[in-house]
């Protein structure tokens, strides 16, 4: 009778488990950022114009979600031919998008920090890369308009980009400043 029993209690908590099932979460880091308010007139997809010592290098579109995080497209992913002058330079441009966090300071300024992955190109010998950006923006809630800086370091694929003391690759970081609007649909 207690073989029974045993059944008995084990399939009634086995149903209970699949019939009512407990979603799961994800929660940010900092619990805050939900309760500040101000941070979902952020929120959107913005088209950039991005500039390295003056010169045009492409095309950025960056989304921010209202969790907080923050993903990128870039027009140079594809590799070096057919990008802007300006890009030329770059050893090698076959990268991913990014994807990281943002929120925002104290001084109203957007910040992120995002990461992605560098390819060699295929005659190359050197191995993938992990890259950081850091962003810094302002958004114009009157234009809807973006401007500020970010900034790319590469690191090597076994090496942590979230310590500060990790060597980083020659000539780093580059440093580009940008301009851009926030995408919208019409009615």
């Amino acid at each position: 009778m207690s073989i029974r029993k045993t059944f008995t209690i084990l399939a009634v908590c086995a149903l209970s488990t699949t019939i009512s099932p407990h979603p799961v979460i994800a929660q940010s880091k900092d619990s805050t950022f939900f309760q500040q308010g101000d941070n979902r007139k952020f929120v959107g997809t913005y088209i950039l114009s991005t500039f390295l010592n003056g010169g045009f290098v492409g095309r950025r579109v960056i989304t921010l979600t209202q969790d907080g995080n923050f993903f990128i497209i870039d027009s140079n992913q594809g590799g070096n031919k057919g990008v802007p002058a300006a890009a030329q330079f770059f050893p090698n441009n076959r990268f991913t998008d990014g994807q990281g966090v943002w929120k925002v300071n104290k001084s109203g300024e957007i910040i992120a920090t995002t990461f992605n992955f560098n390819f060699p190109s295929p005659e190359s010998t050197a191995s993938v890369t992990t890259a950081r950006a850091d962003y810094r923006f302002k958004l114009n809630s009157t234009t809807q308009t973006v401007e500020g800086t970010f900034e790319i370091r590469t690191f090597d694929l076994t090496k942590n980009p979230l310590d500060e003391n990790e060597p980083v690759g020659e000539g780093e970081p580059f440093r580009f400043t940008f301009t851009g609007q926030r995408v919208t649909v019409d009615d």
